[in-house]
């Protein structure tokens, strides 16, 4: 498994890195757990596009649902979570420079033919609220403890000329730079689980 300085390395040299096995069998059990006894209490919400008031449900671009993790009124199994993503942030900025301050992130699930069109999680050079922070640094934790090649999903990320695809493997970790990559989720033949989130400044 990579180390926090390494995965930043990585990211700074390629604007990208994949990390098999960033969660242990251990964490990625009790994660898994978690969120599947979430969905099951219903705090799982439809998933939208844009954000403050240009935040909309289109299901035409993006199917899953999603429910959003609070620091302050989490699991064991989420705080672990959490903890994993601070250290990752204090290795961007002490690697990278970054000035990150915050972090943000939800669960997300799509069910059988869920999908997400190709897309973009920030624009360079755009306007900015002074109350909407810049999603720099996003990030992919997959939970799916058995996940095979027939249950599709997978994330597709273009490259100038080209594309990958990267199987959703519980415990892989992918992350990217925000303002760099268009991506998108390709359709699931069975239920996809993941952790999602975004880090800014």
């Amino acid at each position: 498994m990579k180390s926090p300085i390494e995965i930043a390395k990585e990211l700074g040299e390629n604007g990208r890195c994949i990390c098999p096995n960033f969660l242990s069998k251990e964490l990625l059990h009790s994660t898994s757990a978690d969120f599947d006894f979430t969905r099951r209490r219903g705090l799982f919400s439809p998933a939208g596009v844009g954000r403050g008031n240009d935040h909309q449900i289109r299901d035409v671009i993006r199917n899953d649902e999603t429910f959003w993790l609070d620091r302050s009124n989490s699991t064991p199994s989420q705080s672990d979570l959490l903890d994993k993503c601070e250290e990752l942030q204090q290795a961007f900025n002490q690697t990278l420079f970054m000035g990150l301050t915050d972090f943000s992130g939800h669960y997300a699930r799509y069910a059988e033919a869920g999908y997400y069109k190709k897309h973009r999680d920030a624009f360079k050079n755009s306007e900015q609220s002074t109350q909407a922070p810049s999603r720099m640094i996003s990030l992919i934790i997959y939970l799916n403890a058995d996940w095979k090649s027939g249950d599709g999903g997978r994330l597709r990320v273009f490259t100038a000329d080209s594309h990958e695809d990267i199987d959703p493997v519980g415990g892989t970790l992918v992350c990217f730079l925000s303002q760099d990559l268009e991506h998108e989720v390709l359709q699931s033949h069975s239920d996809r689980s993941s952790f999602t989130g975004w880090f800014t400044r």
